[in-house]
């Protein structure tokens, strides 16, 4: 039998990662009930990822993982006889006790504060919340902590990428202007407007556009919160787009069209296409857009840096955490206005 739940040591001496302690001979009655839970899970992901999604099953896997560590630990002393006790209030906050400290890792981390951050802990409750529905075991959630946002840096960063955005541009005529500067610049548009996450760019579709004619006026999107919309349907909300916005989509859409020319089978309706060969004409994901993004960025603490501009901050590399900067810019000309 397992003894009760024990307070992480506080005196600063290490302790004893999880992954070095000896694995019981027979795994406990629980954690054959929680393996037979993610048989279904990976089942339903071989056949639909829409209901259960690759990055839903590696949070899933990745829980059950550390479920396995902490029933050796002591959780409560009936936490490994079954899969209720297992998902009891008690043994779930042992078990979030324990990850939040970082002693249930299985790799080793840079990082000498080995505390998890806000995210990973409401990705814990979230797995626990559906393994539980899975298995039709009453569950009480327990509170789940605020999202630890990324700090912001100064509105003027936003400026600095508009600018070398639009300087670059005014090296070419607009007829001899890259594609790869066109989508640049109406990316860029959109981000200023509609401050839209990497996701919701990556999947908007020419259709989302609301047109005057030929120049776009409006774009419909449906956003993708961090965390998720956790049981709220997902509603469409349409943006109004700035003059300068639209004439760079319309720009764009004339370019878009000729990169599909040698494409085989059906045209995409996905909005930002690539513009690079072997994959001109393709629809560009994420990790393209965020890595175009940061090559642009550091090209504008190159031009900082060379000017020797005194600064606060460094330009932000990441997509995200430019867009919480117009976001909060945003928000306090609203409060202010």
């Amino acid at each position: 039998m397992t003894s009760t739940a024990r307070h992480l040591r506080a005196s600063g001496h290490p302790v004893t990662p999880a992954v070095a302690l000896h694995a019981v001979p027979n795994r406990a009655p629980a954690l054959r009930q929680l393996e037979r839970i993610l048989d279904t899970f990976r089942t339903v992901n071989r056949g639909n990822k829409d209901i259960v999604s690759d990055a839903r099953m590696q949070q899933l896997e990745w829980v059950a993982g550390e479920l396995a560590l902490a029933v050796p630990l002591g959780l409560t002393e009936t936490a490994g006889d079954s899969l209720a006790e297992l998902l009891s209030p008690e043994a779930v906050h042992a078990y979030l006790i324990y990850g939040r400290g970082g002693y249930l890792r299985t790799a080793p981390i840079v990082a000498t504060d080995p505390t998890s951050y806000d995210t990973s802990e409401r990705i814990r409750i979230f797995c626990l919340e559906r393994i539980a529905e899975q298995a039709r075991i009453p569950f009480q959630a327990p509170n789940l902590p605020p999202w630890g946002l990324r700090p912001t840096v100064s509105p003027q960063m936003s400026e600095l990428i508009t600018d070398h955005l639009t300087e670059e541009a005014r090296q070419w005529t607009e007829v001899d202007r890259p594609d790869l500067i066109v989508r640049g610049l109406a990316m860029w548009g959109v981000m200023r407007d509609v401050l839209p996450r990497l996701g919701e760019l990556e999947s908007m579709l020419v259709d989302d556009l609301v047109l005057d004619g030929d120049t776009p006026r409006a774009l419909t999107l449906v956003r993708q919160p961090q965390g998720g919309l956790r049981g709220k349907m997902p509603e469409p909300e349409t943006v109004g787009l700035s003059h300068d916005t639209g004439r760079r989509l319309k720009d764009w859409l004339e370019r878009r069209t000729p990169l599909m020319t040698h494409l085989q089978g059906g045209v995409p309706r996905h909005l930002w296409l690539s513009v690079w060969h072997p994959n001109t004409g393709v629809p560009i994901d994420r990790r393209s857009i965020s890595r175009w993004y940061k090559g642009i960025a550091d090209d504008v603490q190159v031009e900082q840096d060379t000017a020797k501009v005194p600064e606060k901050d460094l330009v932000p590399t990441r997509w995200e955490t430019m867009r919480r900067t117009l976001l909060a810019q945003r928000q306090a000309l609203e409060a202010t206005g």
